[in-house]
């Protein structure tokens, strides 16, 4: 009877050490899963916040980038311009008895609105732009000749930071106002030439900017000698003009 109480007993302990072996057990397997698993779901959790924030970043660079009221494929721009010009007129001549073969370079204003028609980085630019050209002779004679000229360029343009850089380049028609009258010579009233111009716009937003350029025109492709002039003491007329400029860009 003592050896089967003793046998009890010792049964007894042994189920309750199994038990208690078998809890701790199952509680250090329960922590290292909650261990893997809280880690999962943390890199999970992060590659989404990550994967978010790139994706808000991108947003928000792409719309910072974002001028004006359209988008990045079209965008409409007005400039408005005002500078000086550096102006010469070139004559040839049969025999030069007045100056006329070595004119010498004059000063004048000029001012316009371009109106540009962007897509894509590239553009189309057009408006109307006055110009006070002419030339000065070897007796110091200022000669004038006022002109309105309709540009019809292309351009290409990129940025440098918050500056835009735009390079442009094409044909314009001059309208002769006004100039001065000459007994040797007569100017038509159309012009057709060549302009270029390089132009660079600081954006104080995305629907103003402050813009500063140079341009060149290589004008009288088509001679500017009238050929109904009373006589022919000139052959032909050309011009060579030079322009420093600044304005206003508005971003529509």
């Amino acid at each position: 009877m003592k050896f089967l109480k003793t046998l009890l007993i010792i049964l007894a302990l042994l189920y309750v050490y199994t038990i208690n072996a078998q809890s701790i057990n199952d509680s250090l397997y329960k922590n290292a899963y909650d261990t893997a698993f809280y880690s999962k779901m943390r890199d999970s959790l992060m590659k989404v916040y990550l994967g978010e924030n790139t994706d808000f970043g991108k947003s928000s660079y792409n719309s910072s980038k974002q001028k004006g009221l359209g988008n990045s494929f079209f965008g409409l721009t007005l400039d408005l311009i005002l500078g000086v010009g550096i102006s010469n007129t070139q004559f040839d001549v049969n025999s030069d008895t007045t100056g006329l073969s070595n004119t010498g370079s004059k000063t004048g204003p000029m001012i316009g609105a371009n109106i540009n028609f962007n897509l894509v980085g590239f553009a189309f630019s057009t408006g109307l732009n006055y110009s006070s050209k002419g030339f000065t002779t070897s007796n110091s004679e200022t000669h004038n000749a006022n002109y309105l000229n309709i540009p019809l360029m292309f351009a290409f343009n990129f940025d440098v930071k918050r500056v835009e850089i735009d390079i442009a380049a094409g044909p314009y028609v001059g309208i002769l106002l006004s100039h001065d009258t000459s007994q040797y010579y007569s100017m038509k009233n159309i012009d057709i030439g060549l302009v270029g111009t390089l132009q660079g716009t600081y954006f104080f937003n995305r629907f103003l900017g402050a813009l500063l350029g140079v341009k060149y025109e290589h004008g009288g492709l088509n001679n500017l000698l009238e050929t109904g002039a009373a006589n022919n003491y000139v052959t032909s007329i050309k011009s060579r003009n030079w322009f420093i400029y600044s304005g206003i860009k508005f971003i529509l």
